[in-house]
């Protein structure tokens, strides 16, 4: 039993995942986003498993990112959304990393490069209504970099885990005029919840992030990835109580309280304190008091006592509550709870 917390994932179920999305793309062509540390989950262990799957084409969002990945995955396409900034340019040929282009900015100091070493590719990112990155209609007109070294035309769905969102049928349309400026490149527009809507999205290949790690309120992904702590201290109150900080809860004499090694430190959500709850031997127990830096209460009154030891893991995430669970409570989403996950919990894979 560790003193820590940790955040165990279930590798079998990520590549579940991935291969059930490429079932579902209309050419089983997917590549996996591994961005903020493969979402939270550890982008050492995840990225080399996906790689023993045979995915062979990766997403980060930084140039230092990239530099990590390209140090576990040697021969993996690495492509970095934030692309290339002044300085960058020789060690992007040096790691063979792919920047995302996503304005003239980016553009213009990079044309040099691409036609002086034509085995160095591009990504061009095109907006086709998410008003964040990419190049505008204007842009394009006025596009003079070389189509041969531009290896994939990406832009990015805003809404496309509601399907009947009119803004879809927008940015298709939009993604169709586009691409007319890169009749020679290959194509790619759906993300994760892409993948479900139809093949008119699909284009030839997906970046999938979320869904390979089990986020997915809507769509039929395996749970991917456990949080546990350990138990630091089991006590029974001689007398009524309050528990934690500002005296925030009320227990009675002849309570159990169940303290545990995971805080707000570790990326746990401190409104969940008085109102979430974890799972204990299989049985549902209630936090109580406040979340604190690095502990957590829970009132296991109602659990037989032969079922609990200090040896007894407490389980935060799990497939009974799963993290779109918590971010229901929490008013998030899945991403913000798993890539909150501090440095303490340790990555285990199974």
């Amino acid at each position: 039993m560790t003193n820590f917390a940790t955040l165990t994932v279930d590798l079998a179920a990520l590549i579940a995942n991935y291969n059930l999305l490429k079932l579902r793309h209309a050419k089983n062509s997917i590549a996996a986003v591994v961005k903020a540390n493969a979402y939270g989950l550890g982008v050492a262990g995840v990225s080399r498993a996906l790689w023993d799957e045979n995915c062979c084409n990766f997403f980060v969002a930084t140039f230092e990112e990239g530099i990590e990945l390209r140090g576990i995955l040697p021969n993996a396409m690495i492509g970095v959304f934030q692309g290339v900034f002044a300085g960058e340019e020789n060690e992007y040929i040096s790691n063979n990393l792919t920047p995302v282009l996503n304005d003239l900015s980016q553009i213009e100091p990079f044309t040099k490069i691409l036609k002086a070493n034509p085995k160095i590719q591009a990504i061009i990112h095109v907006d086709t209504g998410m008003t964040r990155l990419g190049l505008c209609e204007s842009d394009l007109k006025n596009f003079t970099l070389s189509t041969p070294n531009s290896k994939l035309i990406i832009s990015h769905l805003a809404c496309a885990d509601t399907p009947s969102h009119q803004k879809n049928t927008e940015q298709l349309a939009r993604f169709h005029n586009a691409i007319k400026y890169f009749p020679d490149a290959k194509y790619s527009l759906a993300n994760s919840a892409g993948v479900f809507l139809s093949q008119d999205f699909h284009f030839d290949i997906a970046r999938t992030g979320c869904a390979l790690y089990g986020i997915s309120p809507k769509n039929p992904m395996q749970h991917v990835a456990t949080l546990l702590a350990p138990i630091i201290q089991i006590r029974t109150l001689d007398r009524d109580e309050t528990v934690g900080y500002g005296a925030t809860a009320q227990a009675k004499k002849g309570s159990r309280i169940a303290i545990t090694a995971l805080g707000y430190a570790d990326g746990y959500f401190r409104m969940l304190g008085n109102k979430g709850h974890a799972y204990i031997a299989g049985h549902k127990a209630p936090l109580i008091g406040r979340v604190s830096m690095d502990m957590v209460a829970i009132d296991i009154s109602n659990i037989p006592e032969a079922q609990i030891t200090k040896t007894t893991s407490v389980e935060f995430i799990n497939s009974s509550q799963t993290v779109d669970d918590i971010a229901t409570q929490c008013n998030t989403i899945g991403y913000e709870i798993f890539t909150r996950i501090g440095r303490r919990v340790k990555r285990v894979y199974t």
